[in-house]
């Protein structure tokens, strides 16, 4: 039987459309990290004004690919940020990048990819939706979150004037390719237009439904008016004359713009519309859903002219090249949280090429394999990457977990075994911020794969309904555990399949498993439910009274301590005998947030705790001994999902929502840790 590193080096050597780019693993890291893994999930895409390019704003940064070789550059410095506004000089020389929960736009010459300016946003403005330049080129125009339009001196890099006008928050944002108008769509259907120079509004479209609730109920009408449901998606015709709007409705609707009327309600998506664009010539709109399809639409007659397929999730961005010369003269580019953009003959509906990937969402688990050289991450939809860890290039992708949304993912110690339970469902990614909407997962049963072989391993786990929300893989690698909801944790024995203990819990949400590194104590903990420990061998509880609803739980290396953090109580320290668990300290001020992740370092001494603070997502390190903070590492966008050391205590792997996988030097962390504390 072929084992998986076979398979990797026969992958590595097939010559990949992006296998001769430069290494952009190591581009704009923070202090002590070594490598980043993954690209980020994707938010906007455009082409450069002679479709030469297309330019990819991640959760992460900004990404310039070359048409059509695909030759990639990393276009970010310093600390990492959103982007998920983008905008070309009318010459095609600047790129203007900017984005949430982040406070600066960045100016980039096109030709050598160096930075140009760095325009900082004001202290109460930390969020950039949308960007584009005067038609001479010499001031940039940038909309917030609150609607404010600042103006910049592009030579300068000063602010010029601003123009505040406090709107209602909103999910979807464009501007008109002359520069001259905003337009926003909000969760109750509303679109406004806005006009960059004045900030005036200057129509509105949609948003009608509480009007008709309000009549229905005052005059007894018993009819169902249609119902406006947030706009996710917008854009406008080359021509400026007409808007493109896509909902949660499922619908696309075509606004005339001069008219101030609807021009046509397009149907035919089985889920909510996540992105839409026109083609260059305007005689055609392209809309993406949440469930992976994208249709081609006349503008004129308001007909479906074809259906896209070959994505595997969410279409997260779409943009037309402008005309050219075929094949790639006025494509159409998809952007897709399976991590891929696909080029597509709008005139035929065939797919071009597969562009590039590495821009999967959400990355769940993480584990170092025992070789040392290789380590494995799982994304939201289940889908295994596995990465060497000398070159930080992805050597392989497992795809046979592939599904819509993973309800719980699980690799062993070792990654040489994964155990998933996926679905069928719909995911929609934030493009303005942070987060997701999602529905499902529906049915799927208990997988479990040896990755070394890429054979599923069957047994009893499979037959057990579609309802785990949880798995967890002892550290001897010999038991699986699943949660179920109301119809509690199960495990079995992977050797001999033989089912080890049942036990019972009555809440109905998912929860977290922690195992001792004896694998003798089992800990469990989740959102709304009851926390508890579990002695394997004997299946008797020994849950402390004092452990209520926590967030996360952590044992020590030895085993001797038993971490758990709460939202107000802070974090507690347990110590733990064959027989008891006594509270041994607490640090009360940690203030750590609702994040379910804690993880000791490999000595023991340190506890690394994932928290959120005004939308900077940090590690904090406690000294376990003192309870004081040593300090924090920083570089992640999103929310942190999981942290794993390698098994010669040499590196930490954090992974994010915001797609990424970053790895430490955990050597120089300590040691820099160390030093800023003398100092102090």
């Amino acid at each position: 039987m072929k084992r998986l590193f076979f398979l990797v080096i026969l992958l590595h050597a097939v010559p990949l459309l992006t296998s001769f780019a430069q290494d952009n693993t190591k581009v704009g890291l923070p202090e002590g990290a070594i490598a980043r893994l993954g690209k980020g999930g994707i938010n906007i895409m455009r082409f450069s004004p002679d479709g030469a390019r297309l330019v990819v704003g991640t959760d992460v940064g900004v990404w310039l690919y070359d048409v059509p070789d695909g030759k990639e550059t990393a276009l970010f410095t310093g600390q990492p940020g959103q982007v998920n506004a983008l905008a070309f000089s009318t010459d095609g020389k600047i790129l203007a990048s900017g984005g949430f929960n982040n406070p600066i736009i960045q100016l980039w010459d096109l030709e050598t990819g160096n930075k140009l300016a760095t325009l900082r946003l004001g202290e109460r403005q930390n969020e950039i939706t949308s960007l584009t330049f005067s038609k001479d080129n010499t001031r940039l125009i940038s909309l917030g979150d609150i609607g404010e339009i600042t103006h910049w001196d592009v030579n300068t890099g000063t602010r010029v004037k601003n123009r505040s006008r406090s709107v209602d928050f909103y999910d979807a944002v464009t501007v008109s390719q002359d520069g001259n108008t905003f337009a926003t769509g909000n969760r109750e259907g509303k679109i406004r237009l806005q006009d960059t120079t004045t900030g005036r509004q200057l129509r509105s479209f949609g948003g009608d439904a509480k009007f008709w609730t309000f009549l229905k109920s005052i005059l007894g009408w018993n009819d169902e008016p249609p119902q406006d449901e947030e706009v996710r998606a917008l854009a406008f015709s080359p021509d400026g004359k007409m808007l493109a709007s896509g909902s949660e409705d499922k619908t696309v609707r075509l606004w005339d713009i001069q008219k101030r009327s609807k021009h046509a309600t397009l149907t035919g998506h089985k889920k909510w519309i996540t992105a839409v664009a026109f083609s260059a010539d305007g005689k055609t709109v392209a809309s993406g859903d949440a469930v992976k399809v994208i249709k081609l639409w006349d503008v004129g007659t308001g007909r479906e002219r074809a259906t896209l397929s070959g994505h595997a999730n969410s279409i997260n961005a779409l943009t037309f090249a402008p005309d050219g010369p075929p094949p790639y003269g006025g494509c159409l580019a998809s952007g897709s949280a399976d991590g891929t953009i696909r080029f597509w003959d709008p005139k035929t509906g065939q797919e071009l090429l597969t562009f590039t990937t590495g821009h999967t969402e959400w990355v769940k688990s993480v584990a170092f394999a025992g070789n040392g050289t290789t380590l494995a991450s799982t994304a939201f939809n289940g889908t295994v990457e596995i990465w060497n860890l000398k070159t930080a290039q992805e050597l392989a992708t497992f795809t046979k977990t592939e599904s819509d949304l993973t309800a719980a993912v699980a690799f062993s110690h070792d990654a040489t075994r994964f155990a998933c339970r996926g679905g069928s469902g719909a995911i929609a990614f934030n493009s303005l911020s942070f987060g997701y909407h999602a529905n499902g997962p529906g049915g799927g049963q208990i997988q479990l794969w040896d990755l070394t072989t890429g054979e599923q391993i069957p047994g009893p786990w499979q037959d057990t309904g579609n309802n785990a929300n949880a798995l967890a893989f002892s550290p001897d690698q010999k038991i699986l555990v699943a949660g179920f909801g109301r119809q509690g944790i199960r495990s079995w024995d992977l050797n001999t399949q033989r089912e080890l203990f049942h036990f019972d819990t009555a809440e109905p949400f998912g929860r977290k498993f922690a195992f001792s590194p004896t694998g003798t104590l089992l800990a469990t903990n989740g959102t709304h439910v009851q926390t508890h420990v579990w002695d394997i061998d004997t299946h008797a509880e020994i849950t402390p009274p004092d452990i209520q609803e926590v967030s996360a739980v952590a044992f020590s290396p030895g085993g001797i301590l038993l971490a758990h953090g709460h939202h107000r109580d802070g974090i507690v320290f347990w110590h733990v005998t064959p027989t008891d668990i006594k509270e041994h300290s607490k640090i009360p001020d940690s203030q750590r947030g609702f994040s379910d992740v804690l993880t000791f370092s490999p000595n023991g001494k340190i506890l690394l705790d994932p928290k959120s603070i005004g939308w900077q997502n940090l590690i904090q390190l406690w000294d376990v001994d003192t309870g004081n903070k040593l300090g924090t590492l920083s570089g992640h966008t999103e929310r942190i999902e999981t942290l794993v050391f390698s098994h010669d205590g040499k590196t930490l792997a954090s992974g994010s929502e915001d797609g990424t996988v970053l790895l430490w030097d955990w050597a120089k962390i300590i040691a820099t840790q160390t030093s800023n504390n003398k100092g102090n």
